[in-house]
């Protein structure tokens, strides 16, 4: 089992098996959202996944396009959303607070990546983001 917290310890999260699958985003949406160069997360199923407090401090924003961006209120954290209208949950993997040895690394949106980065060429790379049922299989 895993841990989270934001910044400022509001809100806090557990994961609840092993993350096995990472991806760094590179699309113009992630890079603002994060402030650097891709946004580092994973995904995993709504079962597998448990907040541990009031969700009162989480704060939402969602753009017309469907993208949402949820962050605690107090320190600005990026915090784990629900993916649209799916059963999986969007987990930044800079709240975690054990160590992860993912075995799949994936970049994606690399098409739109910002002219500054040096991607890491071992890891798979697609132009745009892939297809529901990849992500499906590989994050399941």
């Amino acid at each position: 089992m895993l841990s989270g917290q934001c910044l400022c310890e509001s809100i806090k999260f557990q994961v609840l098996k092993e993350i096995d699958a990472i991806y760094q985003c590179h699309c113009s949406l992630c890079r603002k959202q994060s402030g650097t160069h891709a946004n580092h997360a994973t995904m995993i199923h709504q079962d597998d996944f448990k907040w541990l407090n009031d969700l009162k401090c989480i704060h939402t924003y969602k753009k017309a396009t469907g993208f949402t961006s949820s962050f605690c209120k107090t320190c600005g954290s990026p915090v784990p959303n629900q993916i649209g209208n799916t059963s999986y949950i969007w987990i930044p993997l800079g709240l975690l607070e054990q160590p992860i040895y993912p075995t799949k690394r994936l970049n994606f949106c690399t098409s739109s990546q910002a002219n500054w980065e040096n991607l890491a060429k071992s890891n798979p790379e697609f132009a745009s983001l892939p297809d529901w049922d990849f992500l499906e299989k590989v994050f399941k």
